[in-house]
């Protein structure tokens, strides 16, 4: 085997879809999230609600998402929830991440409770209504109504569902 290879290092070596640059950026995300993460466990686990959350939803495409979210009570029966997420998706060939920026606000909320929600993205902005178990996991339904094109990708709109998953790192169990 020959180790000289038309000004390739030989030590170097291609992966399809590989980008360092790319790799980099993510390295950055992921290290501020788990910094939030961190400051979050200081949080009173009887006022507030702080951690990662999860979830799958279908929009015109299937769509995992990720991020992390602060829940506070405004009284003894009601709750605000704020999230910033990352939707991740397959469209046409190419693999897109689109922030999302979403307010909850669960009324009467005992173990079972209703939630209304609004999602913002740059392309869409989606009302949704739906049922949670004790904010813990939420199922809902909505409907999104477009802002802006994603580019050849097209728009994101129309009716859309989703189950979530919200994991608190700062309850007492």
């Amino acid at each position: 085997m020959s180790t000289k290879s038309k000004g390739r290092n030989p030590l170097a070596f291609s992966v399809k879809g590989y980008d360092p640059i790319k790799t980099y950026k993510m390295k950055i995300v992921f290290s501020i999230l788990f910094l939030f993460l961190g400051i979050g466990t200081k949080m009173q686990a009887q006022n507030h609600l702080f951690g990662p959350s999860f979830s799958y939803q279908y929009q015109n495409r299937s769509m995992l998402k990720t991020g992390i979210y602060y829940a506070t009570e405004l009284n003894l029966n009601h709750i605000v929830k704020v999230d910033a997420t990352a939707n991740f998706t397959w469209m046409k060939n190419n693999f897109v991440v689109i922030p999302e920026v979403a307010a909850t606000y669960y009324s009467e909320m005992y173990y079972i409770g209703l939630f209304g929600r609004t999602e913002l993205t740059p392309y869409t902005l989606t009302p949704k209504v739906g049922l949670s178990f004790a904010t813990f996991i939420e199922l809902d339904l909505g409907y999104g109504f477009p802002l802006a094109n994603k580019g050849e990708l097209g728009s994101i709109r129309g009716f859309t569902t989703s189950l979530r998953l919200s994991i608190p790192i700062n309850t007492k169990l």
